[in-house]
């Protein structure tokens, strides 16, 4: 016991907590999925150990920042923060959900590259007021969406019902 208390004393108390729930709830989900409860109670249960597990990468990839550096947390978070939706997409690649793979990785650019770089801007125009770029890098930028909504938008327009090649 006292090595126990020893270990929750070096990781902190919120760790300790978000740990608890990651290891509750993954459990719950186990069970209730086991007990043929509705899909949706699994789901929601699910959901919330997948975003603590989430949480707990997080804080993982911080504290090896704060040892390595910002170029190093830069690799580690980009590595480690896709990891639930890996796995997500490898659980529902092998329940033969490709297309719910698909949408995934979709709403992982949008939110990505739309979401969080807007936020980027709207904070950093109300903490640092008006903002300068590098104009080759913005437009590298502006290319490299350009092409990510193209590779998106091309096939889906093609295949649209109705469409010359519908039926072949």
């Amino acid at each position: 016991m006292p090595s126990l208390l020893r270990f929750a004393a070096i990781l902190g108390r919120t760790t300790v907590i978000t740990l608890a729930v990651a290891i509750a709830a993954s459990a719950a989900a186990f069970a209730l999925d086991l007990l043929g409860v509705s899909q949706t109670a699994v789901f929601v249960v699910s959901a919330v150990a997948l975003a603590t597990l989430a949480v707990l990468i997080g804080q993982g990839t911080d504290q090896l920042g704060q040892r390595f550096g910002p170029g190093a947390t830069g690799i580690l978070q980009s590595a480690l923060g896709n990891l639930p939706e890996l796995f997500i997409s490898i659980f529902a690649l092998q329940a033969g959900l490709v297309v719910v793979v698909q949408t995934a990785l979709i709403g992982s650019i949008l939110a990505n590259t739309l979401l969080v770089l807007g936020l980027a801007f709207l904070v950093g125009g109300l903490r640092h007021g008006t903002q300068r770029f590098h104009a080759p890098s913005v437009r590298t930028m502006a290319t490299l969406l350009l092409l990510a909504v193209a590779a998106l938008a091309i096939p889906t327009l093609a295949t649209a019902p109705g469409e010359p090649d519908a039926g072949r």
